[in-house]
């Protein structure tokens, strides 16, 4: 390595890093940090790096190791679960799209080629980015969370698609002989055999080892091997990365791979990035800013549309189908990729590049922008286009009009089917609101009280008997859709008791400003089981962890009720002592009380603590009679002040004689 190239890494990274973190605390991607730092530093600005082959280079590794890791991520569960929307959002996204798009610049006299690669190129999104703001957001198992997520994914899935299918777009199909496309099977059908039957024994003796270097040496190898080998056959690397990623997807050591090979690839990426800033003539394109401008406007109402239809053809409200829409309206990362092999085999004129390049980015840029509005503007569409009203059957309406005094539950996962599921057993009547169709459907079969609909929307509010009901119960996924359905609730019913059930404990605040009753975080209370579950590892007696626990929920929750709420403390639920507590004491082997009656041992004159259940054979006998006999292997449910339950515990032990003095009470 010389030293200028050695200057140029150095120019390159430390500008990189610092360009790159001036975008992230304007809550910008990193990636159009990266093109910006592309864009001073080469060729068409400063001229701050020579080696700009060199870079090309490193560029082509960050590709293959971002096709690895689609690759990985694909596992055959995955897509499964996602099956419904994968087809019909996926394919309807891309397929709309990227007709639209070649047509419209057939329309303006590109060659045909050229049309069908700005097609491919620009009805792709931005994985990196969408994921990374859905995630910071909550947002990723909300139902437009879901339809962005499968239709980025089909278009994952489409790149390597596209891929194979530049090549034969620019001519390279002439060279196929059957001699090469013989060579060709060979190559993958050893690289199959080599994936299915013996790489899982390698990665066995590798980890056998216990040297992690050497595994992610050996993951590098594979990665590079295989990309190599396709190029052998004639295909590009780019699809050999994928192979190898999707060879690794099912195995047991999928999310190890994954996690030694994402600081490669981020590294490598972000070089693939800065390159591709540097083939951006920035002084070539002034003169063509407002075209720039008008191309980048009307994309991305192309894009919104034709994934809002996508969401549409899958049956989701129109808020719902709109705030996807609005979330995928960039154009992606992968987008790049195919530009610049289109660019290599001549497919796209230079100027038409350049201008595409700067279109993107801007998209890029747009986006954090776009997404902390898209759901007020998505809702302010769907109100002025008009939700799409629900078919209610006769049935349907004559049960939601019966209703009176029920709760209204927003959301049919696991968190509202387990609210559902209490309130039947209580005879207390309830009816669901979920926006998936298919569910509905199921639950419908089921016999479930349940309809299709967007709890956001008065309309659907008022149809469930919002203004009868006695309680409204948020278990939805969606952040963005809480604060309007507690707002729509509360100004149809101001005495409705709103229950709402949030990710993080940040939101409890705000929530509660809306006008929710009750905010329960899912951070806290998965840390207070957690607690509970340690507690009880240790043989901390259940009562002491019951009355820890509630302590704890009221100190967080104390300063958000009302001041006539009950204290969240157990002693004041259960106990006329104010420092009582009710703890769990199993029968010691070998206790003199064996065999004998509470009246007998005079266990509440002796002990001050009172027997309110003995738990024998997985069965609770509460507020047991005077006659009960004490068996090996019961559990006494005690409740006292802490001195009485050491005397109560004493006396199961045989420390404290039944003929000693009774104790006032």
């Amino acid at each position: 390595m010389t030293a200028i190239t050695l200057q140029d890494i150095l120019v390159l990274l430390g500008l990189a890093l610092a360009i790159a973190f001036f975008c992230s605390r304007i809550k910008l991607s990193p990636i159009v940090g990266y093109l910006l730092t592309g864009l001073l530093a080469g060729p068409y600005g400063f001229h701050l790096i020579r080696g700009i082959d060199e870079v090309e280079m490193m560029a082509e590794i960050g590709v293959i190791m971002l096709l690895f890791t689609i690759g990985l991520e694909f596992s055959v569960s995955r897509i499964l679960r996602l099956k419904g929307l994968l087809l019909k959002c996926g394919i309807t996204q891309v397929l709309l799209t990227g007709l639209l798009i070649g047509g419209l610049a057939g329309l303006a006299g590109l060659p045909a080629k050229t049309a069908v690669v700005l097609g491919m190129a620009l009805a792709l999104s931005s994985t990196a980015i969408v994921l990374k703001l859905l995630l910071e957001k909550g947002e990723l198992d909300s139902a437009h969370g879901r339809i962005a997520l499968s239709v980025l994914l089909f278009q994952d899935l489409g790149v390597i698609f596209f891929l194979v299918a530049l090549p034969l777009l620019g001519g390279k199909a002439r060279d196929f002989t059957l001699l090469g496309a013989a060579g060709t099977l060979g190559l993958l059908a050893g690289l199959f055999v080599f994936s299915r039957y013996l790489l899982q024994p390698l990665l066995v003796g590798v980890l056998r080892t216990r040297t992690p270097e050497l595994f992610r040496l050996t993951i590098l190898v594979l990665v590079l091997g295989t990309a190599w080998t396709t190029h052998l056959a004639g295909l590009s690397l780019a699809l050999g990365a994928f192979l190898a990623g999707l060879a690794l997807a099912e195995s047991d050591y999928s999310h190890q791979a994954l996690s030694d090979i994402i600081p490669f690839r981020d590294t490598f990426l972000a070089i693939f990035f800065i390159s591709m800033g540097m083939l951006v003539n920035v002084r070539s394109l002034i003169g063509d800013w407002a075209l720039i401008l008008g191309l980048f406007l009307i994309l991305g109402l192309l894009k919104a549309g034709t994934a809002s239809l996508a969401a549409l053809w899958s049956r989701f409200p129109l808020r719902i189908c709109l705030l996807s829409g609005l979330i995928l309206f960039q154009v992606g990362e992968f987008s790049f990729i195919l530009l610049r092999q289109a660019r290599s085999l001549q497919l796209i004129p230079e100027h038409i590049y350049q201008i595409t390049l700067f279109v993107i980015t801007l998209s890029m840029m747009a986006t954090p922008l776009l997404f902390s509005r898209a759901g007020q503007i998505a809702e302010w569409l769907a109100d002025l286009l008009g939700s799409r009203r629900d078919s209610w059957s006769n049935t349907q309406e004559e049960q939601t009009a019966n209703l009176e005094g029920h709760v209204v539950i927003a959301g049919y996962g696991l968190a509202g089917r387990n609210v559902g599921r209490v309130l039947k057993q209580m005879r207390i009547p309830c009816i669901h609101i979920e926006l998936n169709g298919e569910i509905v459907r199921r639950a419908r079969e089921r016999g479930e009280l349940i309809v299709y609909g967007d709890a956001t929307s008065r309309t659907v509010l008022e149809r469930v008997g919002i203004e009868r009901a006695r309680a409204l119960v948020l278990a939805i996924n969606d952040p963005s859709a809480l604060a309007s359905t507690i707002q729509a609730a509360r100004e149809l019913n101001d005495r409705l008791y709103i229950l709402v059930r949030t990710r993080f404990v940040l939101d409890l605040d705000r929530l509660c400003e809306f006008g929710a009753d009750e905010v329960i975080p899912d951070e806290f209370e998965a840390s207070l089981q957690m607690a509970a579950c340690l507690l009880r590892r240790f043989a901390i007696p259940e009562g002491k962890t019951l009355k820890l626990i509630a302590s704890l929920r009221q100190e967080h929750y104390g300063g958000l009720r009302e001041p006539a709420a009950p204290p969240a403390d157990l002693a004041g639920y259960l106990s006329v002592l104010r420092e009582g507590r009710i703890e769990f004491r199993p029968l010691p082997e070998g206790s003199p009380c064996l065999g004998r009656t509470l009246a007998e041992l005079q266990f509440r004159g002796r002990t001050g603590a009172m027997v309110v259940g003995v738990v024998r054979k997985e069965r609770i006998l509460y507020n047991p009679a005077a006659e009960l006999r004490l068996e090996e292997g019961d559990t006494l449910m005690l409740l006292g002040a802490s001195e009485d339950l050491d005397r109560a515990c004493q006396l199961l032990h045989g420390e404290l004689t039944a003929d000693g003095p009774a104790v006032d009470t």
